[in-house]
């Protein structure tokens, strides 16, 4: 028989227990991380503004570090889900 793609298991109050708790510690992480790359811009701008990696601005280095972050800890989150199950 054809099952609807939109259907959903039920899932045990412990498997949704524990994402949560996966999800709220990246997202702990991430915060961290990005609250480190203001508080840099905030209270060390001439520093990080003047740096150079490879002849990238710090800044720029740090903000596509941060994207390509988000990228990983989005991929985390999904391998770690599914050994949730």
């Amino acid at each position: 028989m054809h099952t609807s793609a939109n259907q959903v298991d039920e899932e045990s109050d412990e498997v949704i227990q524990r994402r949560q708790r996966i999800g709220l510690r990246l997202l702990l992480f991430f915060t961290l991380a990005y609250a480190g790359f203001i508080g840099l811009c905030t209270f060390a701008y001439t520093w990080i503004s003047e740096t150079r990696l490879s002849g990238i601005p710090l800044t720029v280095a740090c903000g596509v570090g941060l994207i390509l972050l988000s990228i990983a800890v989005a991929m985390v989150y999904g391998v770690w889900n599914r050994r949730a199950r």
